[in-house]
């Protein structure tokens, strides 16, 4: 099963945007706060070095807030590629 895990930070409009996008793919995820020491060690350890929310885990894969955003606007293909998810 796919493993997959938002993280994210108390105030983030981003973080909110994305996890809402995931509930209408249905497409469930764990989250964890990236303002935390574990969490930030965990993307250290994964080679990701942002400081800024959200980052999407996908198994062993990773996606940053410039990879899953072109402004405020959520690139949903980007997304749906790592998640395995067809866009239509």
């Amino acid at each position: 099963m796919t493993e997959i895990i938002v993280y994210t930070t108390e105030t983030c409009p981003k973080c909110r945007k994305l996890k809402e996008y995931l509930k209408s793919a249905a497409i469930e995820y764990g989250e964890a706060d990236m303002s935390t020491p574990e969490s930030l060690t965990e993307l250290r350890v994964n080679g990701v070095f942002t400081m800024m929310a959200p980052v999407l885990q996908v198994d062993d894969s990773f996606l940053t807030i410039d990879e899953m955003f072109d402004d405020d606007q959520i690139r949903k293909d980007v997304i749906d590629d790592l998640t395995g998810r067809a866009s239509s």
